[in-house]
């Protein structure tokens, strides 16, 4: 199993992630070798042209994934 790839139901359970040393909550995916981390902005909203699916945004930079209760 890959360790620099981590998404929601891998079965690693609740992490906290972090880009550039900003905590970023809503994470579905993140990839820490590319540095790349894609989440759900808060409020969630639906995405204006893509019906039924939820607006999501990429974030680039120096990716660390923690354990809940690890971080920093």
């Amino acid at each position: 199993m890959n360790r620099t790839i981590h998404f929601a139901g891998d079965g690693l359970g609740p992490r906290k992630v972090f880009v550039n040393g900003n905590q970023i909550d809503g994470v579905f995916f993140a990839d820490i070798q590319r540095g790349v981390v894609r989440y759900h902005p808060r409020p969630f909203r639906a995405h204006k042209r893509r019906k039924g699916e939820l607006y999501e945004r990429t974030l680039k930079g120096r990716v660390e994934v923690f354990p809940c209760g690890e971080a920093q």
